[in-house]
């Protein structure tokens, strides 16, 4: 949740009617961070810190070893049924909820290695026999779990180097249609992080800083790739998929994750710092919530910020994750660069009111700081410069231009202010309670660096809690506010949880909210010339389970985001990329209406001023509505559509345009509901009711029309009507290249379905010729190492061995 749980904004609300008429005027005048905290910390008393402490047990994060034992009978339930990986997946909660000392803890360890050796996952499986062993496993029940172990060793020991453990070497006979993603995590090369080649860092009055290529670059060119400096991981998203045309790409930054519907949310599947997705992950021992791919992730996460939230876990889940990510900031700045930070933003401060006349002061159009961040001079014109002149990193000052973004502290409404002031004073106040200050902050440095839970917290040494660290929750509160403009949401695909259908749907969903240093410089765009991908690290394990693909330390990398060009660039061009509100998506009126309520500024990109003008005398506005007489396109007219061939007297009243949405959209509800539970005759049978209907009133290019065509493709395929399938998704190709663009990454997805349709059929000719241009397509988008494109690159493999 962005915002804090319902009950905590009921108690700040409370607190907020009591102050009186005086004190809530001077709190509403307020601009500085420091004063605003500083007055919610004089309203919270000890019993506010109980109150929070008291909500977040609607939250729980203690260990338990009753429920980890019911959660291993539910994966006993689900081995029995042979569903390996849901088993897995519910043996991997039993580990997170057993308390170190606990029988339960080896017992659900010792599950998961079997579910997982069905799985061939033969490392990860050897693993877990050692830690139920190193727990204490019973010893009547080893022989069964040595035998495992002897099993899995086995099958490991002709393992030549390179090949994937327990898995053939050729692809599946198969490729189920289900489209990749849009904005996607995928697992990184052995590669290092890789500065901006060709990009310059600018500041204008006008933009603040952002970036401009100082070279052309071809469509597809990578242009910068920026690591997270944080992130937290947005729990509850469930796995059950929905059917969701037309997926959004981009910089995402407000997508709205969807309600949890199945029994694992990203909280179960993801590890907690990389987000990498694990099925058997490494539990915090002193939390039942955070878990990792690996012990390199549980040791880096406890060392960056864990160490101090273990204890507060049901607190910040209660207080949202937008102010979790804000401490976890924080926390990582530390007080030497949150000092150097602020001394540098008072210096620039005090020089722009020197040479900048106060009559020409503006501020960033979208939420960047257009004086702290760089040294520069300014050149007639307003423009600047920066002293990176071709190679952008922000890596070596990532802290100092995370804390450099605008706050937007007058954009926020005086109540909302003060509900963050007052979760951030609270939040401050129990860390506190809790325990000495972090190192980072003036505390002594722990005795073990271990990852013992929260008695860890009780080894520290030296350092005290003195007044000067009220700058700590200064500096989280000033992070709380950047991170509305700034905050940039991490999506991937989801494919859905039911096992036994022939096809599976997919949906992308939103996995974690983090703060990017360079990524931040972007500039927003409706019809962006930039595209983003994330990587997540792997706990320094491939994806298939295997050992590290680099043995270099910098080869981890935790979460970033690779950017490239979506279109040709010339020099000089400034990078821009879409925060959300695209021009393919979304009515001008509605983009600048959410841009200006989110972001705080009235968006005048290219896109919203073609959209604003009028158009040419003569110019005809198709609505993907089709004539009842003559079948050509209607155009809006008065009180409905009317045809827009001379002489035809067509048209449909509004109310019939929307009769027959309706009626669509539930029978395509409908047929969808039926695919989840594979009945995909019944489906088809409502699909072609939908299509027949729809042919009257909508053209083959409309919205709707295309995702009837998608999911007729979809139930065909269920069927293994590979032709059939093929032909419909062919028309829905039609339809979402009409809308999003010929190389917009949704008719990427399209041709990898299509793809997958040809190649499953056994049509080689029409399956090499759609993956050339799904290739190129999802390459502007995708990471070369994206699970989508080593899928063509298989089936490309596949298919020429044939001919």
């Amino acid at each position: 949740m962005d915002l804090p749980c319902p009950d905590w904004i009921s108690h700040a609300e409370l607190i907020w009617s009591r102050l009186d008429p005086e004190q809530t005027n001077k709190f509403s005048a307020e601009l500085d961070i420091d004063e605003i905290f500083d007055f919610g910390q004089s309203q919270i008393t000890p019993d506010d810190v109980r109150v929070l402490s008291g909500i977040g047990r609607n939250y729980p994060v203690q260990k338990c070893a009753p429920s980890a034992a019911k959660l291993r009978e539910r994966g006993n339930d689900r081995f029995k049924a042979k569903d390996y990986t849901s088993a897995a997946l519910h043996y991997s909660q039993g580990v997170c909820h057993a308390p170190e000392d606990s029988e339960q803890l080896a017992l659900c360890y010792a599950n998961r290695s079997a579910a997982l050796f069905q799985l061939a996952r033969y490392q990860e499986c050897l693993e877990d026999v050692g830690r139920a062993l190193a727990h204490g496993y019973p010893s009547h029940l080893q022989p069964k779990l040595l035998s495992r172990r002897r099993q899995c060793q086995g099958f490991m020991c002709p393992q030549q180097p390179g090949q994937e453990t327990g898995t053939a070497g050729t692809p599946p006979a198969h490729h189920t249609p289900s489209p990749p993603a849009a904005t996607t995590v995928n697992h990184p090369p052995s590669s290092t992080h890789t500065p901006a080649t060709g990009v310059s860092l600018h500041f204008s009055l006008q933009k603040g800083r952002h970036l401009v290529a100082v070279e052309g670059k071809s469509a597809g060119e990578v242009l910068l790739r920026d690591r997270a400096f944080s992130c937290v991981l947005i729990q509850g998203v469930g796995l059950r998929a929905e059917h969701e045309e037309g997926r959004t790409a981009g910089r995402e930054r407000g997508v709205v994750a969807e309600g949890a519907k199945g029994a694992f949310g990203t909280e179960d599947r993801c590890c907690h710092r990389c987000l990498c997705p694990t099925l058997c992950p490494v539990p915090c021992p002193g939390c039942r919530y955070e878990r990792y791919c690996g012990q390199r992730c549980q040791r880096e996460a406890w060392q960056e910020h864990h160490r101090w939230e273990c204890p507060l876990g049901a607190e910040l889940r209660a207080a949202g994750f937008l102010a979790h990510l804000a401490l976890r900031v924080a926390l990582k700045g530390g007080l030497q660069q949150v000092r150097r930070a602020r001394g540098s933003e008072d210096k620039a401060r005090g020089l722009a009111k020197q040479e900048v006349p106060e009559e020409v002061e503006e501020e960033s159009h979208d939420g960047k700081d257009n004086t702290f961040g760089h040294s520069s001079t300014t050149p007639p014109g307003g423009q600047i410069e920066s002293v990176l002149p071709s190679s952008v990193s922000c890596h070596g000052d990532a802290y100092q231009h995370v804390h450099g973004l605008l706050p937007h502290v007058e954009g926020h409404a005086p109540s909302l202010r003060f509900l963050y002031a007052v979760t951030i004073a609270t939040l401050h106040q129990a860390l506190r309670q809790a325990g000495p200050p972090p190192a980072a902050w003036g505390g002594g440095d722990y005795v073990s660096d271990s990852c013992d839970g929260p008695s860890a917290c009780e080894d520290a040494v030296g350092g005290a809690w003195n007044p000067e660290l009220s700058i700590l929750g200064a500096t989280a509160l000033r992070h709380l506010l950047q991170l509305r403009a700034n905050a940039q949401a991490i999506t991937t695909e989801r494919v859905a949880d039911e096992c036994g259908t022939a096809v599976q749907a997919s949906r992308e969903i939103r996995v974690a909210t983090a703060i990017f240093p360079t990524l931040s410089l972007l500039n927003h765009a409706c019809r962006p010339n930039t595209s983003v991908t994330f990587d997540t690290g792997c706990g320094g394990r491939a994806p298939d389970g295997t050992l590290p693909f680099a043995s270099s330390p910098d080869s981890f990398m935790g979460v970033s985001v690779l950017v490239r060009a979506a279109r040709d660039l010339t020099a000089g061009e400034e990078l821009l990329h879409c925060y959300g509100p695209h021009c393919s998506r979304m009515e001008v009126q509605e983009r600048q209406r959410l841009l200006l309520e989110q972001y705080l500024f009235k968006c005048e990109c290219e896109a919203c001023l073609q959209d604003l003008q009028s158009p040419p005398e003569g110019y005809i506005t198709s609505s993907h509505f089709k004539c009842p007489k003559c079948a050509r396109p209607l155009q809006t007219g008065a009180g409905g559509y009317v045809c827009v061939r001379t002489g035809c007297s067509g048209r449909l009243s509004g109310g019939e345009v929307e009769e027959t949405l309706q009626v669509v959209k539930a029978l395509l509800d409908q047929a969808l509901e039926l695919l989840d539970m594979d009945r995909p005759v019944e489906a088809l049978r409502l699909l072609q009711e939908a299509t027949c209907r729809s042919k009257r009133h909508l053209l083959a290019t409309n919205r709707l029309q295309g995702q009837v065509s998608d999911a007729t493709a979809r139930a065909y395929a269920s069927m293994g009507d590979w032709s059939e399938a093929a032909s419909h998704l062919g028309l829905s190709l039609a339809s979402v290249r009409c809308q999003f663009g010929e190389d917009s990454v949704e008719a990427g997805q399209q041709l990898f379905k299509l793809t997958q349709l040809h190649f499953n059929g056994g049509q080689a000719g029409q399956a090499l010729s759609v993956l050339a241009e799904a290739r190129r397509v999802l390459s502007l988008y995708l990471h070369a190492h994206s699970q989508e494109l080593q899928d063509l690159r298989d089936m490309e493999d596949c298919l020429r061995a044939t001919l």
